[in-house]
């Protein structure tokens, strides 16, 4: 504990020597000239997940700071993660002089494989080990957004065991409910919230499960009921989730919980930036998503001074009492950062992955973390590091993380300092930790890009599925219509995906 006290002194201080020479410049607004003043001009796209990032002169001082120390003039282009999907191919489209040398994805779309096959992209994976932490990224993950069988980018590491549900613990207890470990108990705690006037006011103003049109919720406890997480193996053979019959038992849960009104049955128009109001403003008792969003809910509670809300956390759930608990892994990652041929020669390549893995250092993974001493944190008495409550301030400095690969330590598990968060920190981390032994992976996961027939077509064709997923929940197309829906997906060039996808995985068996 002493030395990592030292460190993080030491850390400080040099952070803030940095800070004030990063106040004597500013961010050049250039991209792709090769350097300007000694530095080297990148233009990077990459996610905006909360509006308004890097706020005003704190954060404009912050990006100072993150100049200085990556000798780089930073242009970022911060998309909405709304509409990313829709920039990014429009980004990609149009190459020219605008293309960013950087760009981050949170998946291997068909748009980032076609770029990679047209020759759009560089294949880094010979460069790795020049990096101190690039080189020592996780050979499973890499495999996991192999395009080719070629490394076309830098991940973005994620915990494995990062989701599952968070629920309202006060209004469990209200209602004489423990924490769910079965898919009945999850539905019956959902009909309390909505039904049992879990928070004593008389009124009908509560329900269960909050959603928005994002799909990872369905995504995630489809895999409680033992539908694949995307794809499965049976019988030696790879099938997409809708071929199982467990994926049909989960959908129509999801629509008796839509019946019944334990989900409002406007999710598919709700904003995904808005998944968690309904639990702010205390009309809903549950979330299904990544654990670290739920307890920044709590986070928010907190910081309001909101009193009475409790949260608790759980992972993977059982299907039943004779079942083992499953929850939706993560590729270990949440997409990576691609290098386009924007960076024109070698040495452009090497500028570029060095700003990635000086992002992994000490001094940038604190900053981007948790802000700046003083402003954002402090340490206590035994140089443990504890945020501000005001997390009014993180528009400040909360998206530089985005700009963080985490290539040898997920979000939230950060090696250089020791974190005081409270109680609702430490049971997040005790449950994705957990969960890991359960979390269901796909394992198409690496070689569905490699389907010349999902390059081609996998946009249109996750549309059918994912599009006649939603319409079943909310009661606008009944079973057969589902299933005929699932046929147009074969017949449109969904067979010819499977019997590509398992061409490759036999190659992989032999």
């Amino acid at each position: 504990m002493r030395r990592k006290q030292v460190w993080k002194r030491a850390a400080a201080a040099g952070l803030a020597a940095v800070m004030a020479a990063g106040c004597l410049t500013g961010c050049s607004g250039k991209a792709n000239s090769a350097e300007d003043n000694g530095r080297f001009n990148l233009k990077i796209m990459s996610f905006d997940y909360m509006g308004n990032p890097m706020k005003g002169d704190v954060g404009a001082s912050i990006m100072d700071t993150v100049e200085n120390y990556t000798n780089t003039n930073l242009d970022i282009m911060w998309t909405p993660s709304d509409s990313y999907d829709d920039k990014l191919n429009l980004i990609l489209a149009g190459g020219g002089e605008d293309m960013p040398m950087i760009i981050a994805t949170d998946k291997k779309s068909p748009a980032i494989i076609n770029a990679a096959r047209s020759g759009a992209l560089w294949d880094i994976e010979q460069y790795l080990p020049d990096y101190p932490h690039l080189k020592n990224s996780k050979s499973v993950v890499n495999d996991n957004i192999r395009i080719d069988g070629k490394l076309y980018g830098v991940y973005r590491g994620r915990a494995l065991g990062r989701n599952g549900l968070t629920y309202r613990k006060d209004w469990a207890e209200n209602l004489g409910l423990s924490a769910p470990e079965t898919i009945e108990d999850v539905y019956n705690m959902l009909y309390q919230f909505t039904y049992g006037d879990p928070d004593g006011n008389g009124e009908d103003d509560t329900y269960g499960l909050a959603l928005s049109k994002a799909t990872a919720p369905f995504d995630i406890m489809q895999t409680w009921f033992g539908a694949p997480n995307g794809w499965t193996e049976e019988d030696g053979r790879l099938i997409p989730e809708q071929q199982t019959e467990e994926y049909l038992e989960a959908l129509k849960w999801f629509r008796k919980l839509c019946e019944e009104g334990l989900i409002k049955k406007d999710f598919p128009t709700r904003d995904a930036s808005t998944k968690t109001d309904d639990i702010k403003t205390q009309k809903a008792g549950m979330v299904v998503d990544a654990l670290d969003d739920g307890r920044r809910v709590m986070d928010y509670f907190q910081t309001q001074g909101i009193e009475g809300p409790d949260l608790d956390f759980v992972g993977a759930i059982k299907k039943d009492e004779n079942s083992q608990p499953a929850t939706m892994a993560t590729l270990g990652c949440q997409g990576f950062f691609v290098i386009t041929k924007a960076a024109k020669t070698e040495e452009d390549v090497r500028k570029c992955l060095d700003f990635l893995d000086k992002m992994n250092d000490p001094e940038m993974m604190t900053l981007a973390n948790y802000g700046l001493e003083g402003n954002h944190y402090h340490f206590d008495e035994e140089g443990r590091l504890i945020p501000s409550q005001d997390t009014t301030l993180n528009q400040e400095y909360q998206a530089l993380n985005q700009l963080v690969s985490y290539t040898e330590y997920a979000p939230n598990t950060d090696p250089y300092v020791t974190l005081n968060r409270g109680e609702y920190y430490d049971k997040q981390q005790a449950v994705i930790s957990a969960n890991e032994q359960y979390a269901v992976s796909d394992p198409a996961a690496g070689i569905l890009g490699d389907s010349e027939e999902y390059v081609k077509n996998g946009v249109a064709l996750d549309k059918i599925i994912e599009d006649a997923r939603v319409q079943f929940i909310v009661g606008q197309i009944d079973e057969e219509q589902l299933k005929a829906q699932w046929d147009l997906w074969s017949k449109s060039g969904g067979d010819k995906v499977i019997e590509e996808v398992n061409a490759i995985y036999s190659q992989m068996q032999e």
